[in-house]
Formats: structure tokens, sequence, C-alpha cells
């Protein structure tokens, strides 16, 4: 155990205003999500936040869910981890094609920050 930090990165905090764009995304399962992607003003590349803004059933468990994966995900971008970081822990599924996608919504997401960085 001794490999862990007392503390976490610091987190890197954004501007009030800064560069935020509203993306459609398409589920496998053919749902259609929003999310709004904010940028780090210093570095326009880098997605620094994520938020669900429409898609499902609102006040539904799944509604629910995607906004709390998203801000988790905004949290570990705050404190210095890159999109293609989160992506290499995350499940996939293997397709009847025999490729291989995301297994979860997350996965979805952040699949889409990632494009940010190619």
């Amino acid at each position: 155990m001794d490999n862990y930090k007392n503390t976490p990165d610091p987190r890197h905090v954004l501007p009030t205003r800064r560069l935020t764009e509203t993306r459609r995304v398409e589920t496998r399962d053919g749902h259609t999500i929003y999310l709004s992607v904010g940028f780090d003003p210093s570095d326009p590349k880098r997605p620094r936040e994520v938020f669900y803004s429409a898609g499902f059933k609102s006040g539904s468990q799944l509604e629910f869910q995607i906004q709390d994966d998203c801000v988790l995900l905004s949290l570990l971008l705050q404190h210095g981890l890159r999109p293609e970081d989160v992506a290499k822990s995350l499940a996939r599924d293997e397709q009847p094609d025999g490729s291989m996608a995301r297994a979860s919504i997350v996965g979805l997401i952040v699949d889409e920050l990632v494009g940010d960085i190619d």
C-alpha cells in the first residue's frame, strides 16, 4: 500500500468563461444523447469537463447514472487524467462483425472525449 498518495493531484480549476460545445452522440442501441464538453482555455484541445444534457427519460435511473458518470469523468479530467488514460481501463464488447465497441455508455462518452485529442 506504500504506492498510494496521501492526497490527489491538485484540481485544475477552470475559469468561469470557457469554450463549451454540445454534441449529439448515438448509443449502440439507437438512443441519442446530448453532451456538453468544456475545454481548458490554456489548452483548447483538451477536454476538462463533460455534462449530460438530454436523451433519456427525465428523472429515470439511467439519466441520473449518466449525470453522475459525467461528474466523475470531469473530476478525473480536472485532476490531470487524460481521456485516453481513462479509456484504457473501460470494458469493451465484441460485436457480431468481430470489432470491439465500448460495453457501456460511460465508455462511449470517454471515446467521444478521446476523439478531441486525435
